[in-house]
């Protein structure tokens, strides 16, 4: 049998708007995750939180570069390069960041770590502008 953190590995690889359905293989009916922008209690609220991100993007790929796994949780390193045609002129953007997830048989907890604003607004016209000229500032 596969571990729950491999089959994570191997899902995030695969995941696209069509593959939604990948979902229900990995977490419980009552998964909490939670992200920069969201807290979300349960499977349809994730699937239809994802279904919501995944809308527009043209690729989104992970790679994974540690992990710790201990008894029923783990943390997972990982950098994110992501396509969509309303950020950064359609090129790529880069993200590092890390998931910690707790689980038995799936996966029932789900917290990401990332910089909202490498990811996302950085790279809108205006407020991207803005969110550096503060960064470069502090």
């Amino acid at each position: 049998m596969q571990s729950v953190v491999e089959q994570f590995k191997q899902t995030y690889g695969r995941l696209n708007a069509r593959s939604l359905g990948l979902l229900a293989e990995l977490y419980t009916d009552d998964v909490l995750f939670q992200d920069p922008f969201r807290r979300l209690e349960g499977l349809g609220a994730l699937t239809r939180y994802f279904a919501e991100l995944y809308a527009h993007v043209e690729t989104c790929s992970f790679t994974f570069e540690d992990e710790v796994v201990q008894s029923q949780q783990a943390v997972l390193l990982w950098t994110m390069s992501l396509r969509h045609p309303r950020l950064n002129g359609g090129q790529p953007v880069v993200v590092p960041g890390s998931t910690h997830v707790r689980f038995r048989h799936k996966i029932y907890f789900h917290r990401d770590y990332f910089d909202a604003g490498a990811m996302l607004y950085e790279h809108l016209p205006l407020i991207g502008m803005i969110v550096r000229f503060v960064k470069e500032r502090v």
